[in-house]
């Protein structure tokens, strides 16, 4: 492929630059090589997808951070309090910490960052996580104080999650999104590593952060590669051209037995769907919704497609997040008969070769897009169209650039259906995925009742009565389901054997560690 060659020429020479020989074994011992599958967007105010959320865990640090628990633990912010009612936060931050371009950080950035993180005009793909916060204050230079209009159960997690702050000095007065230099060139922030060179297409090169506020990076460097084939990120581990990337149980096979791989697990607080555009009217019905889970053989999907690194589904909360999990419900196993049951009871009968249609005799067909590159995704909906078909519906697939998928079909919502996938906070609120109108509801899900028990879901503090509301919330979600949601995934990350110091976690709250990471045997 031309772009893996000129992304390995550029490794070599950003290796160069940053003082590394060109033998793989100087490379490995200062410069981590880490594989995405697009250019990013640097601002995690609007970063939409994985990519760019990798490399803002790096660039932009949080208030929070997650620990090997998955714990919110101290980050920008050396300490806390919560009044007695839950409603203000008082942050004292870490003195002396430096944006990337040698500008004083200070309580103003941090309250610049969440005025617009919470004001869905300015663009923030944050808004929903933030909805409650009714003011910022910066109290002094390095005391930010919030105050929240409810009480907000996953406020700390959210913070440690995608809120990276920003700079204001640099960013005030100007469109997020239209800060095009920012986003896809020079962005500026904190973090153990700042951005030294971007080749749209084929790198991100960073050197270690001098003047970072936390333990100094072991390593003299990081380039994000852009590798969009996952086969081609399993070869390029293999041969020693990566160092960390996440892979499919697909490619395990190239990559076992190699002497210089190894394969940290980790449960991902994930789960994989494919998402109905319920703008549509063939999608608005549940019972329809329903059936579709119902007639997908997604047992099958996990032995065969996923070899078993996968747990099987219940609804939107992943079993990864162990209490709040309903382990309890109804198994919804693959059953076709039921599904042609639903359908009819919906107004969709066979029509003319087995082909659903409805009373205005129009067929039941839309098109599915799938991200190419990912052999995963891509078998896994050539097995959700085959199943579909088997109980009438007519599905095509289309397998676009997923740079082009999230831009030009998911954000806009010009799409019908799509195979794709949520990571969602170490916590169980999903108000800005599922509740009606939400940042994140792309799909266009509207349930009153699901939109009740997800607000008193992220404003319950206690763990016994949010289990409750979220066992509610997954019963509800049987019935009426939001996503046809396919497996929970084992996340298998493939590093360099002698890669250390990566906490037991996975890949986006790994990356908030960063600095600990190095090269030993």
């Amino acid at each position: 492929m031309k772009r893996n060659k000129t992304a390995l020429v550029i490794t070599s020479a950003c290796a160069i630059a940053l003082g590394v020989g060109l033998n793989a074994t100087a490379q490995q011992g200062n410069v981590l090589r880490v594989a995405i599958i697009n250019d990013p967007i640097m601002n995690p105010l609007i970063a939409p997808e994985l990519g760019s959320i990798l490399v803002n865990k790096v660039i932009f640090p949080g208030l929070t951070r997650p620990d090997e628990n998955l714990r919110p633990s101290p980050d920008l912010a050396r300490s806390w309090t919560i009044s007695q009612n839950g409603l203000v936060y008082t942050f004292k931050l870490r003195p002396n910490v430096k944006w990337h371009d040698g500008e004083a950080f200070s309580a103003d950035d941090v309250k610049f960052t969440f005025d617009l993180a919470k004001d869905s005009k300015s663009g923030s793909r944050l808004s929903s996580d933030f909805a409650p916060i009714d003011k910022v204050e910066a109290v002094d230079k390095l005391t930010v104080r919030f105050t929240l209009k409810s009480s907000f159960a996953p406020f700390l997690i959210l913070l440690g999650h995608n809120a990276g702050i920003i700079p204001e000095h640099l960013l005030k007065g100007k469109t997020l999104a239209q800060a095009t230099e920012f986003n896809r060139q020079k962005p500026i922030g904190t973090g153990p590593f700042r951005v030294k060179n971007v080749v749209p297409g084929s790198s991100i090169t960073l050197e270690a952060n001098p003047d970072f506020y936390g333990t100094k990076p072991k390593l003299s460097g990081l380039i994000f590669k852009i590798v969009p084939d996952i086969n081609a990120q399993a070869a390029q581990l293999r041969a020693g051209e990566l160092d960390f990337t996440t892979l499919e149980p697909i490619n395990l096979p190239s990559v076992q037995g190699a002497s210089n791989v190894k394969i940290l697990e980790a449960d991902a607080i994930q789960h994989f769907f494919v998402w109905f555009n319920q703008r549509l009217p063939i999608f608005k019905p549940a019972l329809v919704r329903q059936a579709m889970n119902y007639a997908v053989n997604r047992q099958a999907i996990i032995d065969g497609v996923l070899k078993g690194y996968a747990a099987y589904p219940q609804g939107t909360i992943p079993s990864a997040l162990g209490d709040y999990f309903s382990a309890g419900l109804p198994k919804i196993g693959y059953d076709p008969v039921k599904a042609k049951s639903l359908l009819a009871q919906a107004g969709w009968k066979p029509g003319a070769g087995g082909l659903l249609r409805n009373a205005k005799d129009e067929p039941f067909e839309f098109t599915l897009l799938v991200d190419k590159g990912n052999p995963t995704r891509e078998q896994a909906a050539l097995a959700v169209q085959q199943d579909l078909k088997k109980i009438g519906m007519n599905v095509t697939l289309q397998t676009l650039e997923f740079a082009t998928v999230v831009r030009d079909y998911i954000i806009p919502g010009k799409f019908e259906a799509n195979l794709i996938w949520w990571t969602t906070p170490p916590d169980p609120d999903q108000y800005s995925f599922y509740t009606t109108g939400q940042d994140n509801n792309n799909a266009a899900y509207s349930n009153p009742e699901v939109d009740k028990l997800l607000l008193a879901g992220r404003q319950e503090t206690s763990p016994v009565k949010r289990r409750v509301i979220y066992a509610k919330l997954q019963a509800l979600e049987a019935k009426d389901p939001p996503v046809l949601v396919l497996w929970y995934p084992k996340e298998l990350k493939a590093v360099n054997a002698n890669l250390q110091g990566v906490p037991k976690l996975g890949i986006r709250d790994a990356m908030r560690h960063t600095e600990k990471f190095f090269f030993g045997n």
